[in-house]
């Protein structure tokens, strides 16, 4: 299968993909770990073995998300990673960089995915899906809400219609929830901020109070 659009290096695009048949991608927080640690290292010109980086080097989780990895193929704005899916925001940084990064992000983690749970054949349901985003857009502004809102499903069903500014619970799951940048932007610190490039985004994407700020109002005007 051939990708009939070809991504335009400094423009802004969705991406996401799913489990083939829906399956389930993520079973154990070890596979989270893995999926992330491959966003880093994965965003770069330079080849890796992550195999080898864990078990010969015998780098740590946090360890491997400060190496030094080279240029990045793409900037990665907002990420969320659900049980049988993933959505990333990313803006292309070099020719090719997009294909070049899902490619490795892919593979990498099908191949240990299989391994691990003896399985073999495709792990995601074909190529990944992407749709490119203008950065004066209100597609950009829903979409930042809404993957840093994704893990709700989790927890809240139809929680598009039940959520408000009062929603406590709701957001004291998203400042727990592992598998997202939402933590990143609301000024908790931890190694997974790495992953992120907020500075290649505009500007409520950087400041942890105008993320706030943002998400409050996008808690009230949601539409989804």
């Amino acid at each position: 299968m051939f990708r009939k659009d070809s991504f335009i290096t400094g423009e802004y695009y969705h991406l996401y993909n799913r489990g083939i048949d829906k399956r389930v991608i993520f079973k154990l927080p070890r596979d989270y770990e893995r999926f992330m640690m491959l966003l880093y290292l994965a965003n770069s010109n330079e080849s890796f073995k992550l195999d080898n980086i864990l078990n010969k080097q015998h780098k740590t989780f946090e360890e491997i998300l400060v190496l030094d990895k080279g240029g990045p193929l793409v900037s990665i704005g907002a990420w969320c990673l659900m049980t049988n899916h993933f959505h990333l925001m990313v803006r292309q940084e070099v020719d090719g960089g997009i294909t070049k990064f899902m490619k490795k992000l892919g593979i990498g983690y099908s191949m240990f995915f299989n391994i691990k749970y003896q399985r073999t054949g495709a792990l995601f349901g074909g190529l990944f899906k992407s749709k490119c985003i203008k950065e004066d857009d209100n597609y950009m502004r829903h979409l930042f809400g809404y993957i840093h809102l994704n893990a709700l499903d989790i927890k809240f069903s139809d929680w598009e219609k039940k959520i408000t500014r009062s929603s406590d619970d709701m957001k004291k799951f998203l400042e727990s929830y592992r598998y997202s940048s939402y933590v990143d932007y609301i000024g908790k610190k931890r190694i997974e901020k790495n992953i992120i490039k907020p500075e290649n985004f505009p500007d409520y994407f950087e400041d942890s109070n105008s993320f706030k700020n943002f998400m409050e109002d996008y808690f009230i005007n949601i539409d989804l």
